[in-house]
């Protein structure tokens, strides 16, 4: 998913940049804040979420202590969960998150200076994916912290252990002092949408 959106990008170093604002690194309601003032955002996940490392080399140990906590009926999606974060880790995400009991995870890649709106960035996105096997493409405007952005909804098939598994993802696409903010949401856990919302940009 990051190599798709990173392909997406047309980079405009001479752009005028907005000045860069106080960050908002209050914790939603029963939420925790992975924040990072360079990056310019911050975003809440719910308690009972797990925070992943966004450097490989210390992942896997971490995947591990969450497949122990994961309920046994929920061990595979939970397996296929982690390989889909690891790989976007291995991309270059700055949050990484799962929820162990749902198998439900989020995560946030920035891109560099870009000339492209929100909308352009979500219809190249959904241009390349349609190839990919995604079905199911929405998509429509929102607001987050302030600033125009655009949330697309679609359906990809992976495999597991037991077989092909479809997981339901959305992703929302935002642009703050020309720095392009892509956070992903897969699952079909109920705290998705409040994380969504949650984001906060600089």
């Amino acid at each position: 998913m990051v190599a798709v959106v990173l392909s997406l990008v047309a980079c405009s170093g001479d752009e005028a940049k907005e000045p860069k604002r106080p960050l908002d690194t209050a914790p939603a309601p029963e939420s925790v804040v992975i924040s990072d003032e360079a990056a310019g955002f911050a975003v809440s996940i719910p308690t009972s979420w797990v925070k992943m490392p966004t450097e490989l080399g210390a992942y896997d140990a971490a995947a591990d202590a969450v497949r122990n906590q994961a309920p046994p009926a929920e061990a595979a999606m939970v397996a296929i969960a982690l390989d889909q974060l690891k790989s976007a880790v291995r991309g270059g995400v700055v949050m990484a998150a799962i929820d162990p009991q749902t198998a439900s995870t989020a995560n946030l890649v920035t891109l560099g200076d870009q000339d492209q709106s929100p909308d352009e960035i979500a219809i190249g996105a959904a241009n390349q994916l349609i190839p990919t096997g995604a079905t199911d493409i929405t998509r429509e405007p929102l607001t987050v912290d302030g600033v125009p952005a655009v949330r697309q909804r679609f359906k990809t098939t992976v495999s597991g252990d037991n077989g092909a598994v479809t997981l339901t993802k959305s992703q929302i696409y935002a642009v703050r002092r020309g720095e392009v903010f892509i956070l992903t949401l897969v699952g079909e856990s109920p705290g998705l949408d409040n994380i969504g919302t949650s984001l906060k940009l600089a």
